[in-house]
């Protein structure tokens, strides 16, 4: 580690106006300055080894208090001392309209004095014991009469499919750690059934979801929105457009999508979960993250990997081995695809698509934990929403509290909501099909206003 810079005092002017304290430094040497609890920290050095990936970067020139409360244990303050370099300055220590984000973090206070961060393992055992059955039940189903019946391939693959969305679920709810305290534990069921049972790469899903905690629906930070020109999720998306001559306009294909994309959603779902397995895999291959820059690159683990080459294993060898026919083989791979896709994302875009997407100004404005409120969407609870989105359709409840375990969160909701009533935050909760009629709503919306560019009518 390189000697530790002079201990001084900003201004948050300063840390927040990053580009001119760093004027004159080269980009190796600028540091990577955050405030958290009125201390300044220069991360540069740390973004490598930070176990949530380069989300770390999201924060850097902006005040992180909360986001580092809410997502690290008590042992993190002891690493942070490391990268200690100043202090905010006495005068410039108010922060404007925090007797919301008070009273929350009193709320989080409370719950762990309640217990509610205290994961029930029985319950959690047995989700994963159903999981497991669901894999077996189609395993069995396409070894007996996969060779024999279509139908049958069609009915293996479809349970597959929910197997896959299952899995992901538990994978999210290890992964944020809210099973076990010790995160070794955590990170290695992570790995199982996000990596060998649903293929999906632990870094990379780190890297991507804990961006989108910590930037939730902020245009050009959030990941999960940043799917132009498949699905456009805002207006922000579509200044690509303004500069283009109107009759190159009428020809461009990622206007035909936007235009369109009502028509694409299901279409473009299907297909989703394969890409999210594909990103994976490019994620932890040698040269997977040379498009981020060098100290922003996640370190891969052999077990990571090893991971990712049993899923696909396992996976293609039920088909080849069961199956046999090339046609009933690709039957069964379109189906466990698609299938999965649907019930994935059906459940994604309920949580915060529809929902407002915030300019990075106004991100900077908004505290931290009404970030996460108004850009999240509740569904209302019931033995079938709750298992069929794996506890997510608590998504406020989840976005401020992510490593309380699912199993509390009906607990904790009446005390948030009552709280945002207080103090005037929108607190938005529906049911899922008139939740998901609200993101169609959307996505026509957005697909009218394209069409209005250039003048040209949809």
């Amino acid at each position: 580690m390189a000697a530790t810079p002079s201990i001084r005092t900003f201004t948050r002017s300063e840390i927040l106006n990053a580009e001119a304290l760093n004027e004159g430094k080269k980009d190796a040497d600028a540091p990577f300055l955050m405030i958290i609890d009125n201390k300044v920290y220069d991360v540069r050095e740390f973004v490598p080894d930070h176990p949530g990936g380069s989300v770390i970067l999201t924060h850097v020139g902006k005040d992180g208090t909360d986001v580092f409360d809410t997502f690290h244990p008590e042992g993190a303050w002891e690493t942070l001392a490391n990268f200690y370099v100043g202090d905010i300055a006495e005068h410039d220590r108010a922060i404007k309209n925090d007797d919301f984000a008070a009273e929350v973090r009193k709320l989080r206070s409370l719950f762990q004095s309640l217990g509610y961060y205290d994961s029930n393992k029985a319950y959690y055992a047995f989700k994963v014991s159903f999981n497991l059955s669901l894999w077996a039940l189609s395993t069995f189903i396409v070894a007996k009469w996969g060779q024999t019946s279509t139908l049958a391939n069609v009915i293996s693959a479809s349970i597959l499919g929910l197997f896959w969305q299952q899995c992901g679920w538990l994978a999210h709810d290890f992964l944020h750690h809210q099973v076990f305290q010790d995160r070794f534990w955590g990170d290695l069921f992570g790995a199982f059934l996000g990596g060998v049972c649903q293929g999906f790469s632990s870094s990379w899903w780190k890297d991507k979801h804990n961006t989108h905690h910590a930037a939730p629906n902020v245009h050009g930070e959030d990941p999960d929105i940043d799917t132009h020109p498949l699905l456009t999720w805002s207006e922000h998306a579509l200044e690509m457009f303004s500069d283009v001559p109107d009759e190159e306009l009428t020809r461009m294909w990622s206007r035909f999508m936007v235009l369109n994309q009502t028509w694409f959603y299901f279409p473009i779902l299907s297909f989703a979960r394969l890409s999210w397995c594909l990103q994976s895999i490019m994620f932890v291959m040698p040269n997977g993250q040379a498009h981020k820059p060098s100290g922003a690159r996640v370190p891969i683990s052999l077990v990571e990997q090893l991971s990712l080459a049993m899923h696909w294993t396992w996976y293609l060898a039920t088909m080849f081995l069961f199956v046999k026919d090339p046609v009933n083989i690709a039957i069964y791979f379109l189906v466990s695809q698609a299938v999965c896709g649907n019930l994935l994302a059906l459940v994604f875009s309920l949580n915060h698509n529809g929902m407002p997407v915030i300019s990075k100004e106004e991100a900077v404005d908004m505290d931290f934990f009404t970030k996460q409120i108004i850009t999240g969407r509740d569904v209302h609870p019931g033995l079938f929403a709750n298992w069929f989105t794996g506890g997510l359709n608590y998504q406020i409840e989840h976005h401020l509290f992510p490593s309380m375990p699912r199993h509390n969160f009906s607990k904790i909701q009446p005390a948030v909501a009552s709280l945002c009533k207080k103090y005037g935050v929108t607190y938005h909760t529906t049911g899922m099909v008139d939740g998901t009629a609200e993101v169609f709503a959307r996505l026509n919306e957005v697909s009218k206003a394209a069409s209005k560019i250039g003048g040209k009518s949809a």
